[in-house]
């Protein structure tokens, strides 16, 4: 609900002519008519949407509980439901004052596919404070934060509870150059908890003392996304596009291309710990990124994951094998190459968006076949590593596979290794425990007989495998390979 009311103040906002800095009924009126018409029909005059000057600001009131009026209360059921007040002042420069503050304690049911589930969501309070700037259809800074959250569904297969102990949020746009700008938003959350048991009666219990998000978004060309987000809204109504409205929808698609210049984001948590029937799995800390240069082409798209310090059940594996496991590992990966602009250019171009499937099949395979120049999907391993008391292995270099061509592929890699010896002598002292070391010390050395050595120190192999599945480690031939 709270999504539907940021999305109706933003369009109504930003279509909505620069006023003074007083409230009147007038205002009131001219805010509420251009929230309604957004609308369909049937929720344009049912009070869903109810605007009215204050003292210092215009009120507008989201009432959720109409949208249940023709539910068939067998199927969903709610209480506890109630408005929302949200509170909006112009400024005397354009921008709007924007604030909100409120809880949320619902209960409710629902039936799906004949089982019922019965589900809560609570937030003890949740308040927002911030500015919104119509030019670019988004807050030029805002504040939010929340106390405990909790949500709960149960049905006689399945159970899910989880919860936070508070959460805050921080907003920040500045504009950059060429009509673009900067976006920096970071969201923290304390204390989570949750527990899940699925059909089979297993339990799993997850918790993590820190939940922190950090997204940053740069070069967005905000004027492009805001006409396509008033156009979509204008003709949310129709069931379908006249021509002329696919030719302009088509026209705002091209005008979006590369939307930004650059994406990043990242999830860290703390302590995070994973109770199972084999016992409680943890990390001290775990980070997830994603990052993009731009829909273009020759774009670059790209995941990571980071564990540090993670921790197994106690005896799940043998004592000798303690010192192997690791204590961080990190997995970075890129697709490179991209052509996304000539790809998304092409499915504009022939889409039908009146149709069920807006390609043909034969349009499908040729935008996917544009999206990967030459047919080529290029995977590049950024930074992946493990780090043990016994090793130190990281591992760069790129794979280039053909999707339409399973069979064909080559690779690349440098793998580097440092204390080497501490890692044969390692499993050589434990081979009589556990006999795979020995097997395993004894392709090590192996191995040794192909190395370089890096100006650090390090042993490094640059291992290629061609398309006909040839394999060279530093530039010679291994001596099996016919």
């Amino acid at each position: 609900m709270r999504l539907l009311s940021a999305l109706l103040m933003s369009t109504a906002l930003a279509a909505h002519p620069v006023m003074a800095a007083e409230i009147s009924y007038e205002g009131a009126k001219q805010i509420e008519e251009k929230f309604t018409s957004f609308l369909p029909e049937k929720y344009a005059k049912s009070g869903l949407v109810k605007v009215r000057p204050g003292t210092t600001d215009y009120e507008i009131i989201l009432d959720p509980a109409v949208f249940l009026k023709d539910v068939d209360a067998s199927q969903f059921s709610i209480s506890g439901l109630k408005p929302f007040l949200s509170l909006i002042r112009p400024l005397d420069d354009g921008t709007w004052n924007v604030s909100q503050s409120d809880s949320l304690d619902v209960k409710g049911q629902f039936t799906a596919q004949g089982e019922k589930t019965d589900f809560t969501y609570k937030i003890d309070a949740f308040k927002v404070d911030g500015i919104y700037d119509p030019e670019i259809l988004y807050f030029k800074s805002a504040n939010m934060s929340a106390g405990a959250i909790a949500m709960a569904s149960k049905s006689p297969l399945q159970s899910l509870d989880a919860q936070f102990g508070k959460m805050t949020s921080v907003i920040d746009s500045n504009r950059a150059a060429g009509n673009t700008i900067d976006i920096r938003s970071k969201a923290v959350l304390e204390s989570f908890t949750e527990t899940i048991v699925d059909p089979a009666k297993t339990k799993v219990d997850i918790a993590a003392d820190h939940l922190a998000a950090d997204v940053s978004m740069n070069g967005l060309a905000y004027k492009p996304l805001q006409d396509m987000v008033l156009f979509v809204m204008d003709k949310i109504k129709a069931d379908k596009l006249a021509p002329a409205d696919q030719a302009r929808l088509k026209e705002l698609g091209r005008a979006n291309l590369p939307m930004f210049g650059s994406l990043l984001e990242a999830i860290d948590v703390t302590n995070l710990k994973v109770a199972t029937p084999t016992g409680t799995f943890g990390a001290e800390n775990l980070r997830y990124t994603i990052q993009s240069n731009g829909l273009k082409d020759g774009a670059k798209a790209g995941f990571g994951i980071l564990v540090e310090k993670p921790s197994i059940p106690p005896g799940l594996v043998p004592e000798a094998f303690k010192a192997a496991l690791p204590e961080t590992v990190a997995f970075n990966i890129s697709l490179d190459n991209l052509n996304l602009k000539s790809g998304i250019s092409y499915f504009i171009d022939n889409a039908d968006f009146n149709a069920d499937k807006p390609l043909t099949d034969a349009q499908s395979a040729e935008a996917g076949r544009i999206f990967l120049p030459g047919g080529a999907m290029t995977i590049r391993y950024d930074d992946v590593y493990a780090r043990s008391p016994v090793y130190d292995v990281s591992l760069s270099g790129t794979t280039t596979v053909y999707p339409a061509q399973p069979e064909r592929q080559d690779t690349e890699v440098t793998i580097y290794a440092r204390d080497f010896d501490k890692t044969v002598s390692y499993l050589q002292d434990n081979a009589q425990a556990v006999p795979q070391f020995g097997q395993a010390a004894f392709v090590l050395l192996m191995v040794k007989g192909f190395a370089k050595q890096s100006p650090d120190g390090r042993q490094m192999w640059t291992i290629t495998v061609d398309e006909t599945k040839k394999v060279k480690i530093n530039g010679q031939d291994l001596p099996f390979q016919q």
